[in-house]
């Protein structure tokens, strides 16, 4: 009996805890990209994003010292992101990028303050990424997206081109968002710019 009572408080406070957080992201601004993707759904109107090229970083903006990452995986590491879509709507996220069984390879997941926001909460998405040339690499990550009621919807994604900084510590890229319906289908695509900033573990 003490081990169900232990259970069920357990079982409770996770789900306070998981409408608060709701609850909290309901109260933003992101929610309205929501919206403002799932009209466009609605509507019909499919366009696809424009791939542009990557603007990449030219100075060490935060002044550190260049790191010593093998360049080839230079990438992997914890990072925060903030990525703009075209209309300027800003949103922050982590990128979460692993070493793979090979030099300038791997897995990588991704989660932002958007995910469990209405409608369609999604999942982190999760996928992998490559080393390219010079300071270039490449990625590719989706997950899986909800109705409000918590029925599959379809999955959200990212193709994502990074361009390192000189310190290692920062990036700028350029992204493809888009929205999928259980079929594949593209209902929304949106060109992003990203920057990272790696993070590094902080003491007590």
């Amino acid at each position: 009996m003490k081990c169900q009572r232990i259970f069920s408080a357990l079982l409770v406070t996770t789900l306070m805890m998981f409408a608060t957080a709701i609850a909290h992201a309901q109260s933003g601004a992101v929610p309205e990209l929501k919206r403002r993707i799932m009209d466009q759904v609605i509507s019909g109107a499919r366009q696809p994003a424009v791939e542009r090229a990557v603007k990449p970083l030219t100075q060490n903006s935060d002044g550190q010292k260049p790191g010593n990452y093998p360049k080839k995986n230079a990438l992997a590491g914890t990072w925060d992101l903030v990525l703009t879509f075209s209309d300027g709507f800003e949103v922050k996220s982590t990128l979460q990028v692993f070493p793979g069984a090979a030099d300038g390879e791997g897995s990588c997941t991704h989660a932002s303050e958007f995910s469990l926001t209405l409608p369609n909460p999604t999942l982190p998405e999760q996928g992998s990424w490559r080393y390219v040339k010079g300071d270039e690499y490449i990625a590719s990550y989706k997950g899986y997206s909800y109705t409000e009621l918590l029925a599959p919807f379809g999955t959200i994604g990212f193709r994502h081109a990074v361009t390192m900084g000189a310190n290692q510590e920062t990036f700028t890229g350029q992204a493809v968002f888009e929205v999928f319906d259980a079929a594949g289908n593209v209902l929304f695509a949106d060109n992003l710019q990203t920057r990272g900033v790696r993070q590094h573990p902080l003491g007590p």
